[in-house]
């Protein structure tokens, strides 16, 4: 593996156009939440409840619509279904622009939501068409790479431009986002694997969706990963919302909470850097798990420092909560590449579909489950059990990578419902 392994999916036009695709729309969906919050919280002075329909608004038409969603992924144009969805987006995305009312508002974010939806299964799945099987991790850790540095970088140009021009001024530039990004991927080519479902075929639709279904519980590996890292995300938002105030506990300010929200983000994209660069080596399972077990033995100690009322000076903070962006980087680069990996290329869209509808879902549900526990126990037990459960969910990855790469877990020859094979990888056997 050369030096510049973390950046040899660059190398593939496709997965350039891809990438700068994300970027840009990535940038700008981080424009539209600060002005959405600065909107329902600053100007029309709302609180709680409508905060909390907003990340309703927002999550929940991708939950809905993800599995159905990935089934059109696998039979129409990959392209045009995303090529679509940028601009429709970015039509509503404007709409908001001239938004009254709360109600319109949650409405416009939901119509958003589920052209999301329908447009991540068809870009997870033109991803793993775009690089060969070989730069496929460096390529989700591309993509991760996005996420983290748009996250860090949005948020500030968002508060310049909204204090500047008001917030209905960042509505309009992500619609110029989305309108960009459509034209990176405009340029694409059609990655579409089955021809499109016919008026004859209705039933064929229901039996796609269950093909897809059907192929994550036949593969060992794959349905690892998909419930090792559902368990994890339900584990993680159930203590995320409420870091603010665990920090708080600990004496750490206003001023200091940013700086430690960049640590976490910085410490995310080198983690991502060093998947991409020398993540190849090991199975995705024991990456994923071994970044488990770190950042639940983090999060248990933080917790533990809550508990106990422990301080510490802020270098030392800003290190602690860098390393939990680094391990963090390790339990979702390999996951996505995993998933990939042990799917055919004309599942995909229904295999990505699902996995999202699952990530979405408990993304809704792990908040409230959080906030109960720190009610009834404290922040600070919440925590500590948080981190103690994904150590657990860490060691059960480890044990089934075990299981999978001694053959004690793998399809004992069922059907193939697409008749064709895994891309090859580096995840089964890898060293």
């Amino acid at each position: 593996m050369n030096h510049l392994a973390a950046l040899t999916p660059l190398r593939h036009p496709s997965f350039r156009l891809l990438f700068a695709g994300q970027l840009v729309s990535d940038l700008g969906d981080w424009l539209d939440f600060l002005a959405l919050v600065v909107l329902i919280v600053y100007q029309w002075n709302l609180g709680a409840v409508a905060l909390a329909a907003l990340s309703v608004a927002m999550f929940l038409p991708r939950a809905l619509v993800a599995p159905v969603a990935g089934v059109w992924a696998d039979r129409w144009s990959r392209k045009w279904l995303m090529v679509g969805c940028d601009l429709i987006r970015a039509a509503i995305v404007l709409s908001l622009v001239w938004a009254g009312e709360l109600w319109i508002v949650l409405g416009l974010v939901f119509a958003k939501g589920a052209f999301s939806g329908i447009f991540f299964p068809a870009r997870q799945a033109t991803l793993a068409a775009s690089v060969p099987a070989g730069d496929l991790l460096a390529a989700n850790a591309l993509s991760q790479l996005s996420t983290q540095v748009t996250k860090v970088v949005g948020p500030a140009l968002g508060g310049l431009l909204v204090a500047t021009a008001g917030p209905r001024s960042a509505f309009a530039v992500d619609a110029i986002s989305f309108a960009i990004s459509a034209s990176f991927l405009v340029r694409l080519p059609d990655f579409a694997t089955l021809p499109p479902p016919t008026t004859a075929e209705p039933s064929r639709f229901l039996a796609s969706l269950r093909d897809g279904v059907a192929h994550v519980l036949r593969v060992g590996l794959l349905r690892a990963a998909i419930l090792g890292n559902t368990a994890a995300l339900l584990v993680v938002f159930a203590y995320d919302s409420l870091f603010p105030l665990a920090v708080r506990d600990l004496g750490v300010n206003e001023a200091l909470l940013g700086g430690l929200l960049g640590s976490i983000g910085l410490g995310t994209t080198m983690g991502a850097l060093a998947v991409g660069q020398w993540g190849s080596r090991k199975p995705a399972l024991l990456i994923m798990g071994a970044g488990q077990i770190g950042v639940g033995a983090l999060v248990a100690a933080l917790g533990a420092a809550v508990q106990n009322q422990v301080t510490a000076p802020p270098v030392f903070l800003l290190f602690f909560v860098l390393l939990m962006g680094v391990g963090a980087a390790a339990m979702f680069v390999p996951y996505m590449y995993a998933v990939q990996s042990e799917t055919p290329p004309n599942l995909m869209g229904r295999v990505m579909g699902a996995a999202h509808s699952l990530e979405t879902a408990v993304q809704l549900l792990a908040p409230p489950i959080g906030a109960a526990i720190a009610q009834v126990w404290g922040v600070g037990f919440l925590f500590a059990a948080s981190g103690a459960s994904l150590v657990a969910i860490g060691l059960s990855l480890i044990a089934a990578n075990s299981r999978t790469h001694s053959g004690l877990d793998k399809p004992r020859g069922e059907p193939n419902p697409s008749g064709a094979t895994p891309r090859p990888g580096t995840l089964r056997g890898s060293p």
